[in-house]
């Protein structure tokens, strides 16, 4: 044991103390803010004004426009956000009526728009009417989101001049355009939550990839550390004091343990922007992660990465550069792509028969039986057996790539074909 607990801490010391643990331990919180801010920023609220023209042979018409353009934005008084239309997000706007369709006043409009006067006018021509189509021409036509406002504005406004020339009054219009918001609410175990499905859905997304990408990132780092060591003919030296489970053991320890530390600092940066206060406090508010789901992300996180990184120690031990070992991984890395291409089944239907059954499938548990806890707990028998499962596999694997490590370590030349591999499992004395 002491030899392990030696290994254990040379590994961890030795991956801590390097510049690209510290780089990836701030590169991985960067990253996922580098690309969430694209989507929070085109999210955002303009600010400023929009100075607008609506030109209208039908005054009716354009004081419609005109009136759901200037209608002020109700985004800041939703808690959720679900329902959200572009008018929302793009500011204020202050719209000038006119009257005057001729050729004459549409281009003294667009000299004032050339000017920087105004920033677009609508053009509602009696063709236009007719065809019930609007031509909006603006120095700045790239924001989606004016346009999608413009879009609706116009649109209502002819919807409200059809009901109307039917005898339906404004009050009624109104009532009829107001539209309705859809509440989720979860059922789960007798008690009801509401949830927004969005932050939910991007929360379980977010600690899968997570969890999957820390699994096989250390697990690699497993292949070549050993490859390293069996290049450099450190490994001779290593195994004339230590046996080769000691040295396996004390490995997949050692570098679990700085993936460990790894994720509890990553769990710590979360801590303070969820914090009350802080920017992203309402974000995590309305994700609702469970106590149950960070709980099972330690649990997932240690069963998936002794079940790969024993697979990867073996891969380490039989080749002999790290161009035969990245040759050879896709064969470990395939369960984990499988998984990760289920996501979006499972994540639609976490309760569903191929989410079940897939989940209780050890190669794949870590990832989507996860996923499942996350999105919508499934009962704690069909947890605590693709733990069990998982836990057995995993035994089942230390002792077979044990096996291969034992003498792998100590074999140069070619890779070993699977008849040699079988031998190195049936004699190998560990």
């Amino acid at each position: 044991m002491r030899n392990v607990w030696l290994i254990i801490k040379r590994e961890y010391l030795e991956k801590v103390r390097t510049k690209s643990f510290l780089f990836s331990t701030l590169a991985m919180p960067a990253i996922i803010a580098i690309v969430l801010l694209p989507g929070k920023m085109s999210t955002m609220k303009m600010s400023g004004t929009r100075n607008l023209v609506v030109v209208s042979a039908d005054r009716s018409l354009g004081e419609a426009i005109k009136r759901e353009l200037e209608k002020p934005s109700k985004a800041a008084d939703r808690d959720d956000q679900d329902d959200g239309s572009a008018r929302d997000l793009t500011g204020e706007y202050q719209v000038e009526l006119s009257g005057d369709v001729s050729d004459a006043g549409r281009v003294q409009l667009r000299e004032r728009v050339e000017r920087k006067e105004l920033d677009g006018y609508i053009w509602l021509g009696a063709e236009q009417i007719a065809d019930r189509k609007a031509i909006y021409t603006g120095r700045d036509t790239s924001d989606f989101m004016n346009q999608g406002a413009v879009r609706k504005a116009v649109r209502d406004a002819f919807v409200a001049k059809a009901m109307g020339d039917h005898g339906i009054s404004p009050a009624q219009v109104n009532e009829v355009l107001k539209g309705a918001r859809l509440e989720v609410v979860q059922l789960d175990r007798g008690q009801e939550k509401k949830v927004n499905t969005g932050a939910a859905l991007g929360a379980a997304f977010a600690l899968v990839m997570l969890l999957y990408t820390t699994v096989l990132f250390y697990g690699i780092a497993i292949m070549r550390s050993v490859i390293e060591e069996k290049s450099s003919r450190i490994i001779e030296v290593l195994m004339s004091s230590v046996t080769a489970k000691e040295l396996m053991a004390g490995k997949i320890i050692g570098v679990g343990a700085v993936g460990l530390t790894q994720v509890a600092l990553w769990s710590a940066m979360v801590a303070v922007v969820a914090a009350p206060g802080a920017m992203a406090a309402d974000l995590f508010r309305k994700a609702q992660v469970s106590p149950l789901a960070l709980a099972g992300f330690a649990v997932f996180f240690l069963l998936g990465y002794l079940l790969y990184a024993s697979m990867y120690a073996a891969l380490g031990a039989m080749v002999n550069t790290e161009q035969e070992g990245q040759q050879l991984q896709m064969i470990i890395m395939a369960p984990l792509i499988v998984g990760v291409s289920l996501l979006m089944l499972v994540m639609r239907d976490p309760s569903g028969t191929v989410a079940t059954w897939t989940s209780m499938i050890p190669f794949v548990a870590p990832v989507l039986m996860y996923l499942r806890i996350v999105v919508q707990t499934p009962p704690l028998w069909q947890i605590g057996l693709s733990i069990a499962l998982l836990a057995g596999t995993i035994w089942g694997l230390l002792i077979l790539c044990s096996r291969i490590y034992r003498v792998g370590i100590l074999m140069y030349g070619k890779r070993p074909t699977l008849p040699e591999l079988m031998k190195w499992i049936k004699y190998a004395d560990v």
